[in-house]
């Protein structure tokens, strides 16, 4: 299996008590979105050199948060999600350091004024060092 599902599952069993799952193309309907829906997706890998024997891997997974809201639940779902987010800083899931921990958006205000719904995404960027 590859680096950054691997990594992207077990992002997603750290959130189990949300009921979070890997998926590939996560497509919902706002009716589907009275819970919070949480969605795992391995979005990448960067590769640098740090010699001619090892190389770094910098795997990126997105997490996002996906439900039905109004903007009276703003700060509360915003407090939930950067808690979360920063818990996995510095914290080694399969073998990977996460490194990084990036909010974009934090939320989306057009979703939350177009749809009702709150949309958040998580970008988690992990290390591994290769030799």
């Amino acid at each position: 299996m590859s680096e950054v599902l691997n990594i992207a599952n077990a992002v997603a069993a750290e959130l189990s008590d949300y009921h979070a799952e890997v998926l590939f193309f996560p497509e919902f309907e706002l009716r589907e979105l009275e819970e919070m829906r949480v969605v795992v997706v391995p979005t990448g890998t960067e590769y640098k050199t740090l010699s001619r024997a090892a190389h770094e891997e910098l795997p990126k997974v997105q997490v996002g948060f996906l439900k039905r809201g109004c903007e009276d639940e703003l700060p509360e779902l915003l407090q939930l999600v950067e808690g979360l987010g920063l818990g996995f800083l510095n914290r080694r899931l399969a073998g990977a350091m996460c490194v990084c921990v990036a909010y974009n958006p934090i939320y989306s205000p057009e979703h939350l004024r177009e749809r009702g719904q709150f949309t958040s995404v998580i970008e988690l960027t992990f290390k591994t060092v290769k030799q």
